[in-house]
């Protein structure tokens, strides 16, 4: 397993980029919108759940090279692998930073499960490889900091 550098950084304002409306999309904008960026989302179908987000700018069609455009992330989820890896690859040739959710070889960064309190934010990652111990430490954390 590579390890990733754990790092925090402000996302408020950035704009990102969705790809897809499916149900992993719709987990990583609702994670996604707790820290303030400006997100848009294009895809032909949009799940109600998704289009209900007031702060989601919603652009129903396919998506367009044009689409990336003053974008600094992008969260690649459709249910396309090739597709997806076009568009990871057009991604690295703009420099954006990109996660590709069927395929992590492909992203520059992983979600992190959270865990959040008013005074904290904790983020917890196996790399991708174990994701039923990420879950089981999220669980331990989130106890601890209740107590």
């Amino acid at each position: 397993m590579k390890p990733y550098f754990p790092m925090f950084f402000d996302i408020s304002g950035m704009r990102v980029l969705v790809v897809g409306a499916g149900n992993i999309a719709t987990r990583r904008i609702e994670a996604l919108r707790k820290f303030g960026p400006k997100i848009t989302v294009v895809a032909p179908e949009v799940s109600e759940k998704v289009q209900s987000f007031e702060d989601v700018e919603i652009i129903n069609r396919n998506f367009q090279l044009q689409d990336l455009d003053e974008i600094e992330i992008v969260i690649i989820a459709t249910g396309d692998a090739d597709f997806n890896k076009a568009v990871a690859e057009m991604c690295r040739g703009k420099k954006i930073l990109k996660n590709v959710t069927s395929d992590q070889s492909l992203c520059d960064f992983f979600f992190p499960a959270t865990v959040m309190t008013d005074e904290v934010v904790v983020g917890i990652s196996s790399g991708g490889d174990n994701h039923t111990a990420t879950k089981d430490t999220r669980k331990k954390i989130q106890e601890l900091l209740e107590n």
